[in-house]
């Protein structure tokens, strides 16, 4: 039996990232992998889909050539500040009460809690379950086959522009790329990144990327709450420009080379050589540049604590905050997070797949190997096809290639 590949394409600000996954059982294996630079993306949101399209062809194609596999399609990631969250409720009355709750249940509960008045600009997501009820008094995690007469279910509902997704859609399909699912980034990075304790406990996940960071909360294993905040590694990109004065390409290079949250950085008095503009050239203090990263560090995590508090979950947080994304790779950024939010804080690597070390052992990768996760995940729930219909397949695919077939 051949195993099924599995494909996603993360979409950011910076880059765009394709990666091929091999479901292989309860795991899925890292196999191939391309990049290209991001194009046609401001801020998470996508604003010339033909330029992003190029981009998205171009890491696909890379990733094809290092696996030798083709991607047909793919769960894609989508993000920007567009994205909005809401929780509500549902219920419905079980169909056979003493013979226990059914999927069928579960369904048109989930349906009326979805079935709120929705902008016509706005589309759904997710829905994703944070509880169920029995009769109005108990609560359960999987309610299945459990007798009741009214099933009650609370959800976290994720929401999206319409022009945004059909952009992103747009600047993958016509790569020749079907779009399996849209994927939130947040969700999709804690599926990379958080352990199931973690999401039982109580955990806040900060994915900060080039334009945007996404944050999601974690609670009795279900997500929470989720949100994106408007800003991201770039901006400190930015404002290293603007503190040098050099150009972005400097500002980005010192960023990752010399770039560090740390309070006590190098030796006192090291100083570094920035290449300005035309043939300028200054020397600052390290400490200089440590200075005004911490200082947009510190109100990204600012900004992530009002959201916590603005969620009501900020005192449940048993596990504390998990970070992710390219940003995270800053030295000294869990101490400085520790700091600002006052709760426990760690820097994850994507740890529920195997595979290429150079994508699983990499912060900036968790939502292109959270889509592979995802992916792997939904085809789990596919029910097997019989080996018949797999013969009649095979048959049918023969005979479109003999002479005289065609359109039999």
């Amino acid at each position: 039996m051949v195993e099924p590949l599995v494909a996603g394409i993360d979409i950011g600000t910076t880059k765009v990232a394709a990666l091929i996954g091999l479901v292989e059982g309860e795991r899925v294996s890292v196999v191939g992998a391309g990049l290209a630079r991001s194009q046609g993306v401001e801020k998470g949101i996508v604003a010339d889909p033909l330029a992003l399209g190029e981009r998205v062809a171009e890491a696909a194609e890379a990733a094809e050539r290092s696996c030798g596999r083709r991607i047909a399609r793919a769960f894609v990631s989508i993000g920007g500040s567009h994205i909005h969250c809401r929780n509500a409720r549902g219920q419905a009355q079980v169909a056979h009460p003493l013979r226990g709750v059914e999927p069928e249940d579960i369904q048109r509960a989930m349906a009326e809690a979805s079935a709120m008045a929705m902008p016509p600009e706005r589309q759904i997501l997710h829905v994703c379950p944070r509880g169920f009820w029995l009769d109005d008094s108990v609560h359960v995690r999987d309610p299945i086959g459990v007798a009741a007469y009214e099933l009650a279910v609370e959800v976290h509902m994720v929401t999206a522009l319409r022009s945004s997704v059909r952009n992103t859609t747009r600047a993958v399909e016509d790569c020749g790329i079907e779009v399996a699912g849209l994927v939130s980034q947040a969700l999709a990075s804690a599926e990379a990144v958080l352990t199931d304790e973690e999401k039982e406990l109580g955990v806040a996940l900060l994915d900060i990327g080039g334009g945007t960071t996404d944050l999601a909360v974690y609670l009795n294993s279900g997500v929470w709450y989720s949100c994106v905040l408007p800003i991201g590694g770039n901006h400190i990109t930015g404002d290293l420009a603007v503190a040098l004065h050099c150009p972005l390409e400097v500002a980005e290079d010192i960023k990752l080379r010399l770039g560090t949250c740390a309070a006590a950085v190098a030796a006192e008095g090291e100083r570094v050589r920035v290449p300005g503009f035309g043939a300028n050239t200054t020397f600052v203090e390290r400490a200089e540049i440590a200075a005004v990263i911490r200082a947009r560090v510190a109100e990204i995590f600012s900004m992530a604590l009002r959201e916590l508090k603005r969620s009501g979950l900020d005192n449940l947080l048993v596990a504390g905050v998990v970070l992710c994304g390219g940003t995270a790779n800053l030295p000294g950024i869990a101490e400085l997070g520790e700091e600002v939010l006052n709760l426990p804080v760690r820097v994850a690597r994507p740890s529920r797949a195997e595979g290429l070390a150079w994508v699983v052992n990499e912060a900036a990768q968790a939502t292109g190997v959270g889509l592979l996760v995802w992916a792997a995940r939904e085809v789990r729930r596919m029910p097997p096809v019989p080996r018949r219909r797999l013969w009649q397949r095979f048959e049918r695919a023969l005979r479109s290639l003999l002479p005289g077939e065609v359109g039999r």
